[in-house]
């Protein structure tokens, strides 16, 4: 450690001698004498340069040339040579290379130089010319001594690949007496310009025909806004844009108008298909509010979503940067505040029960309705088929961008700084399992999976799988129903009992993966909040039948039941970060309880704000501007992790965490994620939503083109719209 400070202190000096002259103005005399010129070349050679650099030697030995580095060597002898004459394109790629900054102690391990400066160096030299290549050396030993193992970015001519890097690295010719590389198995990266692989272009292929059919749906749209406007002189038709119905002209243009419909009629089914990929009807949709309707004393739900949505991505902002920061000590002293544990790993993740608990609320609500209508009867097979299509389609739309785009997004030495193949290898092999929503089983572990965050959608198609079975004997059998509840909630309690007792993270931290696999991601451990949705749902729906009231005073008892179980699971553990250590009673207990508990305190705020006893919370979260933020909460939720990946590895230099970085980070994450997730939704998410109809058109329903009027001048009668969650549509449909 005291030999880092000793270079990073020798490395400021040269630094402020040289602003010194600068801001003296003396820099251009200063050179032409030579001293203080010679004297930074110098010290600068001296001090990024090591042993083989700065003796008259071959830096490559014959193994290495016979491995076919002979024109690397021969670059780096003549960068040696130039640089020793102080030629200014040696000392750009000694610049760019990376040196020790300040900050060490607080953890700025990350010595990643200039990649950009490094790639716009070229040299043109008289025997050949060559460009600046930017590699990345990490340490892959076990460092047992807990010495600092930082990562150096090292500039090195084009011709050079990243194994003869690191041999150069192992031989002691690169890197720098500041820290004895070899001896710490170093693994160098050097970085390229991917070329697109047959994925990526399959992929472009599969979007540039989404694009062609949202353009063709959008076009036979205009074509007949525009069909209706020049040839209609019906002043009585005013349904507004992209109106399907057949329009009466006036006598002098009935022909030619006739003969216009006629030719958009023969389209037929090509017809009402693209229709459904009208860019101008899907984006109307999804920014339309609806203020009454049958479900329309739910509108709370929708601030509830899109709440915890800026919950989650305020954590993930948080989660996400510690390891691109030059001050990552300061990142994690921000959990010991008071204010900080809403962003600390167990109390952040609970905005995810809170979607558990809506979506167990609205599937059991809704469908209960929908069997009294229907007297019981149900088609179950169509009760599954809804919720598959409407989240598959997107969801294997972002999987295969992700899959095979994520090279192509950003390049950059921080997006070097993991393994990049394991995002694409791990979703080349177990893409499927994401398809059968199968992700939080199998693989094992967490971080093995494709897009790892999928994890929440298996749960929640697996809960609703097992939703229908509860809410048929909760509608014929209501006893059964509880008590099928009850032993799914006691197995859930024992679950987690049992693995928290077993895996102590007090005695060993690096359990800590198999604890995250066995309490967080698994359907058994998560599946209470989800329970705690159906039992407001049934509650709500059995209230007008039983005559059920709550009392103002019922009501008061709740709401402080509710604020004291909320607050209690988010700053329970407070003391934690500032030195108590959790008993193991403690630890089993918070673990166990502390999803169902904050699942129930935001069941009682849906309930409450359902029934009429929410007050101004209700008027907080019935808030119109939920409504269309609500629908994209899917598309956000997929989406922002990724947004998020690619903001950070697109920076040349590591981030200095602050308060109000991160403010204006969040910000931003928070403003893109939901712009990105609108783009998403309307050209695969409702084009695909209105396709259902046409698979499966519902009792006295149209297609889908000759009901474009009255959805876009009614704004979205649909209630489905209103009660969408994470994207999926549960209403009933009306008969």
């Amino acid at each position: 450690m005291c030999k880092y400070l000793h270079y990073t202190l020798l490395w400021d000096v040269l630094l402020f001698t040289l602003i010194t002259v600068i801001n003296a103005q003396n820099l251009p005399e200063t050179v032409a004498s030579g001293t203080l010129y010679e004297y930074l070349v110098n010290e600068l050679f001296n001090y990024g340069t090591p042993r083989g650099m700065q003796e008259d030697t071959v830096i490559l030995d014959t193994d290495m040339s016979q491995n076919g580095s002979t024109q690397c060597q021969q670059d780096v002898n003549q960068m040696m040579l130039d640089l020793s004459q102080g030629q200014m394109y040696a000392l750009n790629m000694l610049d760019a290379s990376g040196k020790p900054p300040p900050g060490i102690l607080q953890g700025n391990i990350r010595w990643i130089g200039r990649y950009d400066l490094c790639r716009d160096i070229k040299a043109s030299l008289t025997q050949r010319d060559f460009n600046g290549r930017y590699c990345l050396t990490m340490s892959t030993a076990v460092n047992k001594s807990r010495t600092l193992l930082p990562e150096i970015g090292v500039c090195v001519p084009n011709s050079c690949s990243a194994d003869v890097v690191n041999q150069l690295i192992l031989s002691g010719v690169l890197g720098t007496d500041v820290l004895d590389i070899p001896k710490y198995n170093p693994n160098t990266i050097c970085i390229t310009d991917p070329e697109y692989s047959a994925g990526a272009i399959a992929a472009l292929c599969i979007c540039s025909i989404l694009g062609l059919l949202i353009v063709g749906g959008t076009g036979i749209s205009v074509f007949k806004y525009l069909r209706k406007t020049i040839f209609s002189t019906d002043e009585d038709d005013k349904d507004g844009i992209l109106n399907q119905s057949a329009t009466q002209s006036g006598d002098s243009n009935r022909t030619e108008s006739e003969n216009m419909k006629d030719t958009v009629k023969g389209l037929g089914v090509i017809e009402n298909t693209l229709s459904c990929f009208c860019a101008i009807t899907n984006g109307r949709k999804i920014l339309a509010i609806q203020k009454s309707g049958p479900y329309s004393h739910l509108a709370a739900l929708n601030g509830i979503r899109v709440l915890s949505m800026f919950w989650l991505i305020l954590f993930h902002t948080h989660q996400f940067i510690p390891e691109f920061t030059d001050n990552p000590h300061e990142v994690t002293s921000v959990y010991q505040r008071f204010s900080g544990q809403v962003i600390a790993n167990l109390t952040a993740t609970l905005s995810v029960d809170s979607f558990f608990v809506l979506s167990g609320m609205l599937v059991t609500y809704l469908t209960l309705n929908k069997l009294e209508k229907r007297a019981g009867q149900l088609n179950w097979a169509v009760f599954y088929f809804h919720r598959f299509w409407r989240l598959t389609p997107v969801y294997m739309i972002i999987i295969m961008l992700w899959a095979t785009m994520r090279p192509y997004f950003t390049n950059g030495p921080l997006y070097w700084t993991m393994n990049i193949d394991y995002p694409i290898d791990n979703c080349r092999k177990y893409w499927w399992t994401n398809l059968l929503y199968i992700n939080n089983l199998y693989p094992y572990y967490l971080h093995e999976g494709c897009m790892t965050w999928g994890w929440y959608l298996a749960n929640d198609m697996q809960f609703y799988i097992i939703s229908s079975l509860i809410i048929y004997f909760l509608y014929r059998y209501s006893k059964i129903g509880y008590a099928i509840i009850g032993a799914l909630m006691t197995a859930c309690f024992t679950s987690l009992v049992v693995v928290y007792m077993k895996y102590d993270l007090r005695k060993n931290p690096e359990q800590l993966d198999k604890l995250i696999t066995l309490t967080y991601i698994r359907p058994w451990s998560r599946i209470n909040s989800y329970l705690i949705g159906m039992i407001v749902g049934y509650v709500l729906y059995e209230m007008p039948r039983k005559r059920w009231k709550i009392s103002k005073l019922g009501a008061l008892l709740g709401w402080c039941c509710a604020i004291a179980t909320g607050l209690g699971t988010v700053y329970g553990l407070y003391r934690t970060p500032q030195g108590h250590s959790q008993t193991k009673p403690e630890a089993v207990f918070y673990g166990t309880v502390c999803r169902t508990l904050w699942a129930s305190a935001v069941g009682w705020v849906a309930f409450a704000c359902a029934i009429g006893k929410g007050g101004p919370v209700n008027s907080i979260l019935s808030w119109s501007a939920f409504a269309p933020l609500a629908k994209l909460t899917y598309c956000t939720y997929l989406l922002h992790p990724i947004l998020l990946e690619v903001y950070y590895r697109s920076s040349v230099t590591p981030f200095h965490y602050t308060d109000y970085n991160m403010v204006y980070i969040f910000l931003g994450n928070l403003v893109l994620s939901f712009a990105a997730a609108y783009i998403m939704s309307v050209c695969a998410e409702a084009p695909f939503m209105a396709l259902e109809k046409l698979i499966l058109p519902t009792k006295g329903s149209s297609p889908p083109d000759k009901k474009q009027s009255s959805e876009t001048s009614k704004l979205l009668q649909d209630s489905d719209h209103t009660l969408l969650k994470y994207g999926v549509k549960y209403a009933p449909t009306k008969n």
